[in-house]
């Protein structure tokens, strides 16, 4: 990291650089505790029905904590809030679901404890991507949205893949995810994870051929088990960076990771870059050995004009996202040289993955009226790893460092930085934690002198690990290694069609698809021949 003001570390990402179908979705009905678990679901089976006029959402429901069989179908197809009349009866599940929905083009089928509720036709049209994409035949697909069962909202950043196989991605900042995996994988399960929700696993097969929301349901900690577990906050951080050498990665690794960048202007993008990268994770209990990057493929889109007057480049992008680690390279409020600068106070107790998570919030010490850290940390009970963090510089102090984020300035603006925000997560491989996801993002507004209007600006950087190798792991020499401080946008690409290939990538988001669908712009893109 950077040095910061006087002898303070600031963990900043990167500088500006200023220069002149139908969607299928899936509803997750969730158990009941008296759910018959681990049953195949048959669609002969028996149950009975009290007499009722439900909606079809509900009914559904009062068939899955019956029978502990989960739903997945297309509300696009279904209506959810559509009121059905049924008398009492007893009959089997494939005649119920016919007398509720009342349609005969659809069909049924169950593999092991779900039920798909489909209608027979030509395939789903894939999400918003940016390029048609070529599927070995060695690989399968698999594509949907992360939701909150009761709101519906999206839930970005979520885990999504094989934890056993160190294969997975992120959701999108909209929830959506694309999944690209090996065939022999085809019988497994697909794990969705997020913190302080119930975690799912769906078999891969039931979501070939179609476009899935997973609902996800929260998970609640029990009052008294709160009440029970009273932590001292601050002595939890100070274990959990003690104990870091043992909780991450021992050993240096390849972590395969998709990358984005992209800078924005009152909401219309300036430039996006998406790249593969392999980075060469060195061991955490090792702070002398540096993280290398070499770059697989990646491609830029950028819509500068020539006639803008002020035209912001992201540099060092890659730089930061290596030293948003945080277990890698401490920022002040895990460092124990700078801790007494922070009040830390018991958040929240939580789960993820089945286990108790710590919910620690951190704010700078109010007697400091400097630019310092705000936000929360999640340690896990059992081990205390800190497996996730959400953190932000502090907004009321935040312009004291402009020239930290502004390597050139144009005379004839005046910056305003408004926030810079971050968040990690790391996931549970071989006993250890290796880095997962991280994202940095920085808004500012430029004033040209002599005018009462402002411009928005905002920056962001991204990284999501899709598989991790142990075997065979070596240092890039010089010549295979990026130069992790380039402005990466400004790199030279050649042309690629088939391009992303087999690589499991971040589903851009549909607001990013539709801007950049509408640039006639220029499109570089780099394939490393190996």
């Amino acid at each position: 990291m950077d040095a910061g003001t006087g002898h303070r570390t600031f963990l900043t990402f990167g500088a500006l650089k200023a220069a002149p179908g139908s969607l299928v979705v899936v509803l997750l009905l969730l158990l009941a505790p008296l759910t018959l678990s681990g049953q195949d679901c048959r669609l002969d089976m028996k149950i009975s029905l009290p007499r009722q006029t439900s909606t079809v959402y509900s009914l559904l429901n009062q068939i899955s904590i019956q029978t502990g069989c989960f739903f997945v179908y297309d509300s696009e197809i279904i209506n959810n809030n559509r009121r059905v009349s049924i008398k009492r009866k007893r009959m089997d599940v494939r005649s119920l679901l016919g007398e509720i929905l009342n349609d005969s083009s659809l069909s049924y089928r169950s593999i092991q404890n779900h039920i798909l509720i489909f209608r027979p036709g030509p395939a789903v049209e894939e999400m918003p991507v940016l390029e048609a994409r070529e599927v070995k035949p060695t690989t399968f697909v698999v594509r949907g949205r992360v939701l909150d069962q009761v709101s519906g909202a999206a839930m970005p950043f979520a885990s999504v893949g094989i934890p056993e196989r160190g294969l997975g991605i992120s959701t999108n900042n909209d929830g959506y995810f694309q999944l690209k995996l090996p065939k022999e994988l085809l019988d497994k399960d697909l794990h969705v994870s997020y913190l302080g929700y119930k975690s799912q696993a769906l078999p891969l097969r039931l979501l070939l051929d179609n476009q899935v929301d997973i609902m996800m349901e929260a998970d609640y900690i029990s009052m008294q088990e709160v009440i029970i577990r009273y932590y001292d906050p601050r002595a939890l951080i100070e274990q959990a960076i003690a104990k870091r050498h043992e909780n991450y990665c021992d050993h240096p690794v390849y972590l395969l990771s998709f990358y984005r960048e992209g800078v924005q202007r009152n909401e219309k993008y300036l430039s996006y870059s998406e790249a593969i990268f392999r980075v060469f994770k060195a061991p955490y209990n090792n702070q002398s050995a540096q993280d290398q990057v070499m770059l697989l493929k990646a491609r830029n889109i950028s819509n500068i004009d020539r006639s803008d007057t002020l035209v912001l480049k992201l540099k060092a992008g890659v730089q930061s996202a290596l030293e948003l680690d945080i277990m890698k390279q401490l920022p002040d409020f895990l460092d124990q040289e700078f801790i007494d600068d922070y009040e830390f106070t018991s958040a929240d107790l939580m789960n993820r993955n089945g286990r108790n998570v710590f919910a620690i919030e951190f704010k700078p010490n109010t007697k400091l009226q400097v630019p310092l850290f705000t936000g929360m940390i999640y340690l896990d009970q059992e081990s205390l790893a800190v497996i996730e963090a959400d953190f932000e510089i502090d907004r009321k102090y935040i312009n004291q460092l402009h020239h930290r984020f502004l390597t050139k300035r144009n005379p004839n603006y005046s910056p305003r930085i408004e926030s810079a925000s971050y968040s990690i997560n790391y996931q549970h491989y071989n006993g250890r934690y290796y880095l997962n996801h991280l994202r940095g993002e920085l808004k500012l507004r430029f004033r040209r002198k002599g005018s009462f209007f402002s411009n928005r600006y905002s920056a962001f950087i991204e990284m999501a690990v899709g598989m991790i190798e142990e075997e065979n792991v070596s240092r890039f020499n010089r010549r295979e290694a990026l130069e992790p401080k380039v402005v990466f946008v400004d790199q030279g690409y050649q042309y690629d069609e088939s391009f992303w290939g087999e690589y499991n990538i971040i589903t851009p988001e549909t607001k990013i698809s539709e801007a950049l669908s509408q640039i006639k712009s220029r499109i570089e893109s780099f394939v490393r021949k190996e």
